[in-house]
């Protein structure tokens, strides 16, 4: 048996109060004149000493009241109801040619057995035939997240089985969660690698992420990758605020002194010129060009525009240390590199984990079955109404 709320148990402590209650109640004496108190011998005056149990019987239903509220509060999971079955496994498996005809012997035992076996996808649909993939989608930590949740109101003391590729996308969350034991089998697709992605900036360096995910500028790169951009950066700030002009090209200043960016700033658009990057203050009333970033700032007057490009950033303040938090907490400058390293597609999302970080990933939070165990949490509420019933009888009667 376990507990849901384990730390009600010390609710239990509570019975000493009925007790001390009791023994506080006949420690009081009623003074009653009697007038023939006077004729009583001596002997029988004596104080009558040591404790004395009146209404033991109230008293044993008054903690045995409080000790069924503590045990309800707790909620209670008995688990020994599922202890005849047989434990059998559940399979979960990426929809990829790859991994299917690695573990093709396991999943194909698995599917005479007569074991669940479900496509990571989100519909999670059951497996009938192993060769028939359903439509392919990316693979990340939140597919897999939706798929677990989905067979998860299925598990019946079961182990969870599963089967992917080990890719980077996997360290979308924090953690995972798994609601029972589970057994992983991974793979690592070196084939599919992606080339680490570059720019080129003048004197033959390549500003790119490397496999410990960190940005560096040098003259070579471990992988021969592809260039998202050559030449320095070309970037227009048009905001009519000097005080906001000065915070971007401070972070822009920033960004070339710690990692050697490169731009070329403009305050003033030139008339057939192409930026990489545009920030403004007032919304562009047409944008053409899916190249460039745009970040707008004092954007909360535009919260009824509908703009949904992967390239226009709002940002609700103008970016002024009185009135942006973070330009006031130096926070800006690691804001637009951030959006520039993704809008020049430089993360290498199929670099693989490592063996400890894919076990950090995944979690076990067990999740029982509370439709199985509801019977027992109102026997025990239907318990507790009937002490509390007997307590009111024994006590109006008693007068206790």
């Amino acid at each position: 048996m376990e507990f849901l709320n384990p730390l009600m148990l010390w609710g239990a402590l509570a019975i000493s109060i009925p007790i001390i209650i009791h023994f506080w109640h006949q420690k009081k004496g009623k003074v009653i004149e009697w007038a023939a108190t006077q004729w009583l011998i001596e002997k029988s005056l004596q104080q009558s000493r040591g404790i004395r149990l009146d209404n033991i019987l109230l008293l044993m239903f008054r903690c045995l009241l409080l000790l069924a509220l503590c045990f309800f509060l707790c909620k209670p999971i008995i688990k020994w109801l599922n202890n005849d079955k047989t434990a059998k496994k559940i399979h979960l498996i990426q929809p990829n040619i790859l991994v299917t005809e690695n573990y093709k012997f396991e999943i194909e035992e698995a599917l005479k057995k007569g074991e669940k076996c479900y496509w990571i996808h989100s519909n999670t649909p059951l497996i009938q035939y192993l060769k028939q993939l359903p439509s392919q989608e990316t693979f990340n930590a939140n597919l897999l997240q939706n798929s677990i949740n989905q067979i998860s109101k299925s598990i019946d003391n079961e182990t969870i089985e599963l089967y992917f590729i080990n890719k980077k996308t996997l360290n979308q969350y924090p953690h995972i969660y798994i609601p029972t034991t589970f057994h992983s089998h991974i793979i690592s697709d070196s084939s599919s690698l992606r080339k680490q992605n570059y720019i080129a900036f003048s004197g033959n360096r390549k500003l790119f992420i490397n496999e410990k995910n960190t940005l560096i500028s040098q003259t070579i790169t471990t992988k021969n990758g592809i260039i998202t951009h050559q030449g320095a950066i070309k970037v227009l700030v048009q905001n009519n605020d000097a005080s906001e002009t000065q915070s971007i090209k401070a972070a822009l200043k920033a960004l070339n002194e710690v990692y050697q960016f490169e731009f070329l700033i403009d305050e003033k658009s030139s008339p057939n010129k192409v930026y990489d990057v545009v920030f403004d203050n007032k919304l562009i009333p047409q944008i053409h060009n899916n190249h460039t970033l745009y970040i707008f700032s004092d954007a909360d007057r535009y919260k009824n525009q509908d703009f949904k490009a992967e390239n226009i950033i709002f940002l609700p303040n103008r970016l002024k240390p009185q009135t942006s938090e973070i330009v006031f907490n130096g926070s800006l400058a690691e804001f637009i590199g951030e959006k520039l390293i993704k809008h020049f597609d430089l993360p290498n999302y199929d670099q693989t984990l490592s063996s400890n970080q894919i076990k950090s990933i995944f979690k076990i939070q067990e999740s029982p079955n509370l439709e199985e165990n509801a019977w027992f949490s109102k026997s025990i509420l239907l318990l507790f109404i009937l002490l509390l019933s007997i307590e009111r009888w024994l006590s109006i009667h008693k007068n206790a």
